[in-house]
Formats: structure tokens, sequence, C-alpha cells
């Protein structure tokens, strides 16, 4: 990706060229690289949190607040699976291809249909383990 992308500006700068199909390759590269990232992202509790209330709540709020947020961000990763598909479908019915390269779109879904999929079943399993700790505090 950054190779592609400073050969690109350099091409660009000194002989005022580009490398066909640059951008091409460097977005299949970026959605690829986020959305197959994103599971390990969540398995390694790595997203952005903001832990402003934390000291106000205690341990049983935080614990509340972490159930409450792995819940919610299932069902939010599901509702945005739930429209991946059939826009992927979509994509795969009509055939669009990029217009440099003649890449057909459908290989820029498949990693946002995998690792949507991948992150939906890392969410899954980080609710249940949030509620179970919800509720192992509560006994």
């Amino acid at each position: 990706m950054m190779l592609v992308t400073i050969v690109d500006v350099g091409l660009r700068n000194t002989v005022n060229e580009l490398v066909l199909g640059g951008v091409e390759l460097v977005q299949l590269a970026l959605v690829a690289v986020v959305f197959l990232a994103l599971p390990d992202t969540i398995l390694r509790n790595e997203q952005i949190t903001i832990d402003v209330i934390d000291r106000k709540v205690g341990a049983r709020g935080v614990r509340a607040l972490k159930a409450a947020a792995a819940a919610l961000t299932l069902v939010l990763l599901a509702l945005l699976f739930w429209r991946m598909v059939p826009a992927a479908l979509d994509t795969l019915v009509i055939g669009d291809l990029t217009s440099d390269l003649g890449i057909p779109f459908i290989w820029y879904w498949l990693p946002l249909l995998i690792g949507g999929a991948a992150a939906l079943l890392a969410q899954l399993a980080i609710t249940v383990r949030e509620l179970a700790a919800l509720r192992d505090a509560r006994e």
C-alpha cells in the first residue's frame, strides 16, 4: 500500500505520470487490512474506550457498562453485516468492475464479508464473556 502510494506520488512529481490502477490497489488493500484486522482487535480488547465515569460507578458499574457496550456492539455489527450481504450480492450480480484495472468489485466485498462475519463471531464471544462476568459478580 505504502509502496504503491510512494511510487505514484514520485512519478506524478517527477515525470507527470501515475501508477495505473494505483488508487484501486490501495483501496483494495486498505479494505482488506481494516476489515480483516477487526476480529483480532475485538478479541484483544484494543478498541477505543472512554473511561470517564469508571471511577464514579465503581467496579460493579464498570462490569455492567462493559456488558452493555459488548451487547450494543454485537447488535451494531449484526446490523452492519445484515446490510452488507445484499449489497455484496448486488455487486456480484451486476458484475461491476473498477475503471482502470477491471477488478471485479466483489473482490472489495470479500474482505468486508469475511472480516465482518469473523468480527461478529468475535464480538459474540466477548459479549458472552462480559455477560457471564456480570452474572458471576452478582452471585
